[in-house]
Parts: structure tokens; sequence; C-alpha cells
């Protein structure tokens, strides 16, 4: 497996992992009665933007530059 192949789960996992923090310390600090935090990064479209360009990394590479590898391996 490349290493494009290897890092687009790892890229999704640790995206969803994120949010999922975010959005509990968000949780915890509005029930707590604190403000909610004043600037909230988009951890959702951030995983979809280098998931999507770690895909299109990997398909140039198995179809441009090793192309006797395939596209599916």
């Amino acid at each position: 497996m490349c290493m494009f192949c290897a890092a687009i789960p790892m890229s999704a996992s640790v995206g969803i992992a994120l949010a999922g923090k975010q959005n509990e310390k968000r949780r915890e600090g509005t029930k707590d009665g604190r403000n909610a935090m004043s600037t909230r990064l988009p951890m959702n479209k951030a995983t979809l933007v280098v998931t999507g360009g770690l895909l299109v990394c990997s398909v140039v590479y198995h179809v441009i530059i090793m192309p006797r590898t395939g596209i599916i391996m």
C-alpha cells in the first residue's frame, strides 16, 4: 500500500476525533455556564479538504507516476 493510500483513512479518523473533541469541549463549556468557544475551527471541512487532497494525490500517483501498480492494489 502506498503512502497516500495509507494516509487517507488515517486523516479521516484523526479529523473525526478532533471534531468530536472540539464538540465535547464546547458542550462542557456551555454546561458549566462559561462562554462557548469564540472561534470554532471547521474541523469537518478541514478533514474533507485533507482527505480529498490525499485522494487526488493517490490517483495521480497510481495513474501517472507509477502506472504499473494500477489504480487499485
